[in-house]
């Protein structure tokens, strides 16, 4: 029930940074990013993939190599996606407030929208080395 209100908060908010994404940039790409890092967060928590293969689910060298290591990854990654999910929300809220020029705003955007999942990704791969070293 909780997850259906988010996801319809999600959606409006969604809906709103479309409508104002010419004039404010730079919320409007980390709001956008950040639900669509949520909702599909909410998809790999909900559906998590049962087996490893190559089509869905978070899929490195590190959590194919035995099924136990795949379902922590995948149970791991849903839960570090929320959290950056939030955090690009977070921080496209306080620099909302910042008066940054169009082309800088943009850029910063998009910086911030890549930066994310790649800290996302060296969490869950570092986690993945700690409790599967051998493996």
């Amino acid at each position: 029930m909780i997850a259906l209100k988010l996801s319809s908060m999600l959606l409006k908010i969604f809906l709103i940074s479309l409508n104002i994404f010419i004039i404010y940039p730079l919320p409007s790409i980390l709001f956008l990013s950040g639900g669509i890092f949520y909702l599909v967060a909410l998809v790999l928590s909900k559906f998590p993939p049962k087996k490893i293969n190559y089509f869905y689910g978070y899929r490195t060298k590190a959590s194919m190599k035995s099924q136990e290591s795949w379902n922590f990854a995948q149970n791991y990654t849903s839960k570090k996606m929320k959290y950056m999910s939030l955090y690009i929300f977070i921080i496209g809220a306080f620099l909302s407030f910042l008066n940054i020029e169009l082309m800088w705003s943009l850029w910063l955007g998009i910086i911030i929208s890549v930066l994310m999942p790649v800290l996302m990704i060296l969490e869950v791969e570092k986690e993945l080395k700690t409790r599967y070293p051998k493996e």
